[in-house]
C-alpha cells in the first residue's frame, strides 16, 4: 500500500506539472484581457459588443466555428438566392431594434411565401383528416393564453432573474403543458404555437408549461394577437447582423478556436485556446469569464467545474435540434407537409408528434425545388440519425401513395445541414420545487464566471440580448 500511495503521489505531481505546462507554453502567444467570452452565438456575441463599446473593457471572444452567429444558418442556392434555414426572424423585444440601429442593419418585414398545409402522419405516410381551427377561435384562445401567463412573465423573461422562491412558484407553470391547455381550454392556440417555436420543447404532453413559455412565450403570443411585430434585416440575410458584429470586434475574435484547458478562480482565469485553422495556441489571461455555450458535460469539461457547479448543470436535460434544406422530385411545390399523428383527426389539436420527429417539410419558394426541415430529437441523435428520419418520413409518404413516386427511385438530396446540438435545457418540476432556479442564478459571478445562453434565458435572439443587458449590469454594477 505504501508503494502504491507513493506512486500515486508522483503521478499527481506529474499531472500538476503537465497542467501547468499547458497553461505556460512558450510556444503559445499570451493575451491579457478584462473579459474572456466563450461562444459567439447570440448571447456571447452581443455581450462582446457591449463589453467592448459600452463598458470599455478589453475582451476576447473565443468561437469554435469560422464565423459568429450560433443558430443563424444561411444557404445560397443554385440560383444564387440566399435563404435562412436556422433563425428565421427577430422579435421586437428589449434592445433588438436599438441593436440593429447600432450595427447599421436596416430592419425589414419578413417575407412569407404562402403555403397550403397538408396534414400527414409521417410515421404511416397517410393523410390525416383534420383542419385548422377557425380564426376567431384562435384569437380567443391566444387572448386567454396571454391573460393567464402575462402575470408570470417577469419570472422567466428575459431569464429567471425574478423567479419566485420554491414554495411560491405558481402551480400553472409546473403543469405539463397538455394539462395547462385543457385547464384553460386554449386548444385552438396549440397548432400555431407548436408550428412556430413550441416544437422545441419536445413532447408537449410532458413538457412543463414554464419551459414551453421559454420557447413560445408572451412576445410570440402578442405577435399572434397583433400586439407585437417580428422583423429581419432588409437584406433578408440574418447573417448580416453577425457580419456587422464581426467587423466591429475585428481581431478581438479567435475563430475556429476551442478552450482545451483552464484554471479558474474568483481572482482571475487562465485559458489555453487551440486555434484549429492556424494550428497555433493562445494563453488567455482574463479577470472575468463569460460562458456563452450550452452547459453540457462535453462543453464544460475544459473548465474544471467544482461540485457546486456540477450539481446544478448536471440536472439539465435537452432536446437536440437539426436543421437543413432538402430536395426530392416527390415533394410538392407550394405545399407545407405538416407532421400530424392520426390521433389528431377531427381537430384534436393536442395530439402532436413526439421526439424524434420532423415538424414539417416547407417548400421554400416558387421556382425552387428546395424544402426546409427541422428535426427535434432526444439527446445523442447524430446527423446520420436525423437524416435517416427525414428519409424514412419521405419513404412512408411515397409508399402510402400520399406523394407521387419519382420517375426513378431517388434518395433525398441534403443541400445543407446544421446540427444545432443540445437546446431547450430543462429540469423536472421536482427539481424546480427544490430550488433549482435559485441555485442556477447562484452560479452568476461564482468563481469569477458569468453565464449566458438559452439554459439561463431562452432560445430567441432578442430575449438573449435583453438577458445580457441585465447580466452585464450585474458584472459591472
Amino acid at each position: 500500500m505504501h508503494s502504491i500511495s507513493k506512486l500515486s503521489a508522483i503521478c499527481l505531481a506529474t499531472a500538476c506539472l503537465v497542467a501547468g505546462d499547458l497553461l505556460n507554453d512558450k510556444k503559445c502567444r499570451t493575451l491579457a484581457v478584462d473579459v474572456a467570452i466563450v461562444g459567439g452565438g447570440a448571447g456571447g456575441a452581443y455581450a462582446a459588443v457591449r463589453l467592448k463599446e459600452d463598458y470599455n473593457k478589453s475582451i476576447v471572444l473565443i468561437e469554435k466555428e469560422k464565423e459568429l452567429g450560433g443558430h443563424v444558418s444561411g444557404y445560397i442556392d443554385e440560383n444564387g438566392v440566399h435563404w435562412e434555414y436556422g433563425v428565421s426572424q427577430f422579435n421586437d423585444y428589449g434592445p433588438a431594434r436599438a441593436f440593429f440601429e447600432r450595427l447599421g442593419v436596416t430592419p425589414g418585414v419578413p417575407v412569407r411565401y404562402p403555403l397550403t398545409p397538408e396534414f400527414v402522419d409521417f410515421k404511416t405516410g397517410r393523410p390525416v383528416n383534420t383542419s385548422l381551427p377557425p380564426a376567431a377561435n384562435v384569437t380567443a384562445a391566444f387572448q386567454k393564453f396571454l391573460e393567464v401567463v402575462a402575470p408570470f412573465e417577469d419570472y422567466f423573461l428575459p431569464g429567471f432573474w425574478n423567479f419566485p422562491p420554491p414554495d411560491q412558484i405558481p402551480a400553472d407553470l409546473l403543469l405539463p403543458f397538455r394539462k395547462f391547455v385543457e385547464k384553460y381550454e386554449i386548444q385552438a392556440a396549440v397548432y400555431n404555437a407548436f408550428q412556430v417555436t413550441a416544437f422545441g420543447a419536445g413532447d408537449l404532453d410532458k413538457a412543463l408549461t414554464l419551459y414551453v413559455l421559454t420557447a413560445f412565450g408572451p412576445p410570440m403570443i402578442r405577435f399572434f394577437l397583433g400586439q407585437a411585430t417580428l422583423f429581419v434585416p432588409a437584406s433578408r440575410r440574418n447573417s448580416e447582423v453577425y457580419e456587422k458584429i464581426q467587423a466591429r470586434l475585428g481581431d478581438k475574435v479567435l475563430y475556429s478556436s476551442t478552450v482545451t484547458k483552464s484554471e479558474r478562480s474568483a481572482s482571475g482565469h487562465t485559458l489555453r485556446v487551440e486555434e484549429s485553422s492556424k494550428g497555433g495556441c493562445t494563453i488567455v489571461k482574463a479577470s472575468k469569464l463569460v460562458l456563452g455555450i450550452e452547459p453540457t458535460e462535453a462543453n464544460l469539461k475544459p473548465f474544471g467545474l467544482d461540485k457546486r457547479e456540477k450539481e446544478v448543470v448536471d440536472k439539465f436535460n435537452y432536446q437536440v435540434v437539426h436543421v437543413g434544406i432538402v430536395s426530392h422530385p416527390s415533394l410538392p411545390a407550394g405545399k407545407q407537409l405538416v407532421n400530424t399523428p392520426e390521433a389528431a383527426a377531427g381537430g384534436n389539436y393536442l395530439e402532436l408528434p413526439k421526439p424524434n420527429f420532423i415538424p414539417r417539410f416547407d417548400h421554400m419558394a416558387p421556382n425552387s425545388t428546395n424544402f426546409r426541415i427541422m428535426v427535434i430529437s432526444k439527446e445523442g441523435t447524430t446527423v446520420k440519425d436525423a437524416q435517416q428520419l427525414a428519409q424514412s418520413s419521405l419513404n412512408a409518404m411515397i409508399k402510402a401513395g400520399t406523394l407521387e413516386p419519382a420517375a426513378k427511385k431517388e434518395k433525398l438530396t441534403f443541400k445543407v445541414w446544421s446540427n444545432h446540438g443540445n437546446m431547450h435545457a430543462h429540469v423536472s418540476a421536482d427539481d424546480l420545487r427544490k430550488g433549482f432556479i435559485q441555485k442556477l442564478n447562484g452560479l452568476q459571478g461564482y468563481r469569477g464566471t458569468w453565464w449566458t445562453g438559452g439554459a439561463f434565458s431562452g432560445q430567441l435572439q432578442a430575449i438573449l440580448w435583453a438577458f445580457d443587458d441585465i447580466l452585464l449590469s450585474k458584472m459591472y454594477p
